[in-house]
């Protein structure tokens, strides 16, 4: 669905409201919330010097928002909203650091570092607390007494300047060991001290509202600044990886690509930057490209990974006409070696050609380096990911609920009016009936809820026990040996232990047991369906309405989450200490016990998790379910009513338009067909 399919949902499930009983508006509501707030965030990762900043401009058609001529310019997370839900369109808000969120940023970072150590590691964290330290040395001596009044705190700014934001997320100068700071220049003043910035646009050239993140480099020499970049990892949706061409895929590249795989994340592109300083032009570059294709085939398996290529630098001379470093006999040597972006150019001029007034070669010359840049390639192939993704998945699920509302009131509607048309409205026993049926379905859900919640409990006791075993016997081989020899007793010193068949068997654990759950929760909710409409046949008079049965589609869609078996485990990593014992079975026993802890709160952490989720999800379909049959056995106004037949008319006539206005957004093609499609 596109941006305009999500605000026509929004616009008909507001309408919807007006015409519905408490309990289906509390859930319309909720989906009008959750498509309000539906704002995919796309995160820009890789090294200082890759030009991250720059192309970000070109993303955006920022221009010169970001300036990418200071080293290093982020020096804090940049989230750039366009179209925010709030429908706020300009200035920033800018969060600071406390001392807790500090000291969370090194414990956290330490998590991260210890899943894929390289030989520094081990000294990482003593140098993280270093310089956490000297920033806030550095911030007291910029700030003064308004230092410790500013820690978890923000600024909100209406408006906002390229000098506003230097002031907290660029790096800046340092202050002066006697604590002077020069007034006139405050780049950099609050930065030591900005965890976060918000900043505020329309939605621009996006198909719908989307949130871009600059990042600081993962190399970057400051190490607190590439720990922030770690960790923002798992709160972005989408992954543009900006690679050097120079330096395409440099180990520090292959160990961010592991950690995001090993995280689970959302979908990855990546982008080789910097093609206009190959010497070779696009033959060059497509060596470098085919270089990236191998390296990550080899590093990481099976990858799926597209690789594109372009240069921010063409696109900022497309956006604002510095002709600085710009050789357009290139970029046409470009185009010509690309048939697919010559086309796009080609078609764009005589498009141009077309329009009121008159054509200048700046403007073909511009055009053509934008398209070379592969600025609309990017923004395309990103747009259209996030639009087939999980996004395309929120959306249908509305649409599922709100067609199943405005079904059943169509339907309700009709059956009113003919009631009235034959002079055979409600009484005041069929209303108490109604009541009645109602209370009683709604003290079945409530007690097979609690059944299915008790059976799920069981299993994932169970998963709990047969796990905890796994866990002591496949630790025990590990350290152990599997001929009697630990590797931890080796004369080679520093043991790396390989837990990774471990986490896969948990993982086929979870999954399998979580599987058993949901086909138990399912069977389950379609026996509350069966008996929730033969309880409602009973009624007299009752007519079938057309849609009243149950949308499972939350719980048949659920996957577990095992994000939590990418933890690192401290001793599986390094275990020099260990040789400072002295008894042979003291290490053992000692590194044997904390292993299996830590792999067991691991487990505990993935059944936890799965259980909330479950059970949120079975909510959710009750919920809905509810709600549906309160609408269908809402009490109507009798025939009493002089108006009544004109009432009842004028309810049949909107809700017809909003079923039509629903079809309308997302086609004829039968919900539990869509339903079908998407569980597989």
């Amino acid at each position: 669905m596109s941006e305009l399919n999500r605000r026509e949902l929004i616009r008909i499930a507001e309408d919807m409201n007006g015409m519905s009983n408490d309990e289906t508006r509390h859930f319309i509501s909720r989906i009008v919330d959750d498509l309000s707030n539906l704002k995919p965030s796309i995160a820009f990762v890789g090294q200082i010097k890759a030009g991250k900043s720059r192309l970000i401009n070109g993303f955006t058609g920022q221009a010169e928002y970001l300036p990418s001529d200071v080293n290093p310019w982020t020096t804090v997370i940049t989230d750039m909203h366009f179209g925010h839900p709030s429908g706020r369109k300009s200035g920033a808000e800018f969060h600071f650091f406390d001392n807790r969120q500090w000291q969370a940023l090194i414990a956290e970072g330490e998590e991260l570092r210890n899943m894929f150590p390289d030989e520094e590691d081990s000294y990482k964290r003593e140098m993280i607390e270093e310089q956490v330290e000297a920033m806030k040395t550095r911030a007291k001596l910029r700030l003064g007494d308004s230092y410790k009044h500013l820690l978890g705190q923000h600024h909100d700014l209406d408006e906002l300047t390229s000098d506003d934001l230097a002031r907290y997320v660029c790096a800046g100068d340092d202050p002066t060991d006697e604590g002077e700071h020069d007034p006139g220049s405050d780049r950099g003043l609050y930065s030591d001290i900005t965890r976060k910035a918000e900043v505020y646009f329309d939605i621009g050239h996006f198909p719908y509202p989307v949130t871009v993140t600059d990042t600081p480099g993962v190399n970057d020499p400051l190490l607190i600044r590439e720990e922030i970049s770690r960790q923002y990892l798992k709160e972005s949706d989408f992954f543009v990886v900006v690679l050097s061409a120079h330096q395409a895929l440099s180990r520090a590249d292959l160990k961010l690509f592991r950690l995001m795989q090993a995280l689970e994340l959302g979908q990855i592109v990546v982008f080789i930057n910097r093609v206009d300083e190959l010497g070779g032009g696009a033959e060059d570059a497509t060596k470098v490209r085919a270089d990236v294709l191998d390296g990550l085939e080899n590093a990481l398996g099976n990858s799926d990974i597209d690789v594109l290529m372009g240069s921010a630098q063409w696109a900022h001379y497309a956006l604002t006409g510095d002709e600085t470093g710009i050789d357009h006999d290139q970029i046409l040597a470009w185009l010509r070696a690309h048939p697919e972006q010559m086309k796009q150019y080609l078609d764009g001029v005589e498009e141009i050609k077309q329009g009121p007034g008159p054509i200048s070669r700046e403007g073909v010359l511009r055009f053509a380096a934008m398209i070379a840049s592969g600025l609309p390639d990017l923004r395309r192939h990103v747009t259209k990911a996030l639009t087939e993704g999980p996004r395309q998945e929120q959306l249908n699920m509305a649409w599922q609920h709100l067609n199943s509302f405005a079904q059943g009131e169509l339907e309700r509607s009709n059956a009113r009016l003919r009631a009235i048309e034959e002079q055979d409205g409600p009484d005041t026993a069929d209303v108490e009936e109604n009541n009645k049926t109602l209370t009683d379905l709604r003290a079945l859900i409530a007690e097979k809820s609690q059944a299915i919640t008790n059976d799920m409990d069981d299993v994932l006791a169970n998963l709990r026990g047969v796990m905890d075993d796994t866990v002591a016997e496949a630790v025990s081989i590990v350290v152990r040996g599997p001929d009697g020899q630990s590797p931890l007793l080796t004369k080679d010193g520093d043991t790396e232990l390989n837990f990774t068949p471990l986490r896969e068997r948990m993982r086929e654990l979870v999954q399998g047991a979580t599987q058993v759950v949901r086909q138990r929760m399912l069977s389950e909710l379609y026996a509350i369906d069966m008996q929730s409409n033969a309880a409602l046949r009973a009624l007299p008079g009752w007519q079938e309405p057309v849609d009243n049965r149950m949308n499972t589609s939350a719980v048949r869609w659920f996957r577990p989450d095992t994000s939590a078996l990418t933890r690192g485990i401290t001793v599986e990593l390094r275990v020099t200490w260990l040789s400072r014992l002295i008894s042979r079975r003291s290490v053992l026993n000692r590194a044997e016990r904390m292993i299996v802890q830590e792999f067991e709160m691991i487990g505990d952490d993935l059944v936890d998790t799965a259980r909330i989720d479950l059970i949120e999800r079975m909510q959710t379909v009750l919920d809905h379910y509810l709600a549906l049959l309160a609408g269908h056995l809402e009490h109507r106004a009798g025939t009493d009513d002089t108006n009544a037949r004109a009432d009842a008319q004028r309810a049949v006539d909107q809700a017809r338009r909003i079923s039509d206005e629903l079809g309308a957004v997302h086609g004829t093609a039968p919900v539990d067909t869509r339903q079908a499609e998407a569980a597989e």
